[in-house]
C-alpha cells in the first residue's frame, strides 16, 4: 500500500486566517505487482544463499576428509560410485550453507548483491546495443560452447590419461578434481536455473517477456537463463586449474577463456550480463570449495568482477589478484 500527502494552503475569510488541507492518496498495489518485485528479489536472495555453501570454509576436520578422499579407493574410472558419493556430500554441503551464513560474510554478500542488482538494472539496455546479426550470433554461441563446454572437457580427459601414463598422480588428480567441479556447478546452475525460471533472450530481438522471472503467460518452466551454466563451468574449471600450477601465463591462459565465454554469452544473445556475473561467481567458488575441500592448502587467488557504467557505454571489471604462492612448484598436499 502507497499512501501520498499533498498540503494545499487557502486564504480564506476577511481575516486572512491560513487554512490547511491535507489531501491523502492511498493507492494499494495489486497482488500482481507486488508479486512481480517479490519475483526479482527471489532469485538474488537464493543466489547468496546457495553461493555461500561454496564460499564457506570447508567442513570440520577438514584435513580428515581430504584425507578420507584421498584414500586408495577415490574417485576415478575404477570408482564410480565414489565419485557419485563425492559429488553428493558437496551438494549437500552447499545446500546447507545458508545455515552457516556470519556477519562477516556481510562483506562480500553485499558487494555481490550490488553487482547483480545493478546488472539487472541494466539488462535490457545492454542486450538492445548487441548485434542481432544471426551469422554474428551463432558464430558467438559456437565459441561459447568451445570456450566453455568443450575445452574444459578435453582439458579434463587430457590430464587424466596423461597423468595415467606417465604415472603422474598431480596431474591426474588435477583431472579429477576439474570433474568434480565442472559437476558440481552443472547441477547447482540446473538447479537453480528451475528456481529462477528467468526468460532468455532471442536472437532477433527482445520480446515483452524476455529477462522476467516467472513471466506471466510462459509454462514451467518458462526459462532458464539464470544463471549461465557455461559461464559456471567455465571459472569452476578454470579456478581448479589455476589453483593447482602456479604458472601465470596458465593462470591467464584459463581466467581468459572463462571470460570470453562469458562474453560471448551475452554476445550471442544466450543470455543478459546478470546471468554470466551469476554464473561466473557460482563456477569461481564452486572450483575453490572443491580444490580447498580435497587440499586444505591451496593456492589463494582472489578475482572480483563488477559492472562499470559510464556515459560511454556499460562494461565489466575483472581483477585477478593473487594472494600467496601455490600449486605446482612448491610442494604437493601430502596423501595418505
Amino acid at each position: 500500500m502507497k499512501l501520498h500527502t499533498a498540503a494545499k494552503i487557502d486564504m480564506v475569510n476577511s481575516l486572512n486566517i491560513p487554512q490547511v488541507t491535507v489531501v491523502m492518496d492511498v493507492t494499494l498495489q495489486s497482488k500482481q505487482a507486488s508479486r512481480h518485485g517479490f519475483v526479482r528479489f527471489l532469485p538474488i536472495a537464493l543466489l547468496c544463499s546457495v553461493i555461500v555453501g561454496f564460499a564457506q570454509d570447508a567442513p570440520p576436520a577438514t584435513a580428515a576428509v581430504a584425507s578420507q578422499r584421498d584414500a586408495p579407493r577415490r574417485c576415478g574410472p575404477s570408482a564410480p560410485g565414489r565419485c557419485a558419493l563425492d559429488i553428493a556430500k558437496d551438494q549437500a554441503n552447499i545446500l546447507n550453507g545458508p545455515s552457516r551464513i556470519r556477519k562477516k560474510d556481510l562483506v562480500w554478500i553485499a558487494p555481490f548483491v550490488a553487482a547483480t542488482a545493478t546488472a539487472l538494472v541494466f539488462d535490457r539496455k545492454t542486450l538492445d546495443l548487441v548485434s542481432t546479426n544471426p551469422s554474428r550470433v551463432d558464430a558467438y554461441r559456437t565459441a561459447s560452447n568451445f570456450t566453455g563446454v568443450y575445452t574444459p572437457l578435453a582439458g579434463i580427459g587430457a590430464s587424466w590419461l596423461t597423468g595415467a601414463i606417465r604415472h603422474d598422480d598431480y596431474l591426474r588428480d588435477t583431472g579429477y578434481l576439474a570433474a568434480e567441479a565442472l559437476v558440481d556447478a552443472a547441477l547447482s546452475t540446473t538447479m537453480f536455473k528451475y528456481v529462477a525460471n528467468r526468460v532468455r533472450p532471442q536472437m532477433s530481438g527482445l520480446s515483452s517477456a524476455s529477462g522476467k522471472f516467472w513471466a506471466d503467460g510462459k509454462s514451467y518452466p518458462g526459462g532458464d537463463s539464470f544463471p549461465s551454466g557455461h559461464a559456471a563451468t567455465a571459472f569452476a574449471f578454470a579456478h581448479v586449474v589455476a589453483s593447482r600450477y602456479a604458472d601465470w601465463r596458465l593462470k591467464v591462459a584459463v581466467y581468459g577463456l572463462a571470460t570470453a565465454t562469458a562474453f560471448a554469452r551475452v554476445a550471442g544473445r544466450e543470455h543478459f550480463p546478470s546471468d554470466v556475473l551469476a554464473g561466473g561467481a557460482i563456477g569461481y567458488l564452486v572450483g575453490g570449495y572443491v580444490v580447498h575441500l580435497h587440499h586444505p592448502s591451496p593456492c589463494r587467488n582472489r578475482i572480483m568482477v563488477s559492472p562499470m557504467v559510464s556515459g560511454n557505454g556499460l562494461g565489466v571489471s575483472l581483477v585477478f589478484s593473487k594472494i600467496e604462492s601455490c600449486g605446482r612448484g612448491l610442494k604437493a598436499a601430502p596423501r595418505s
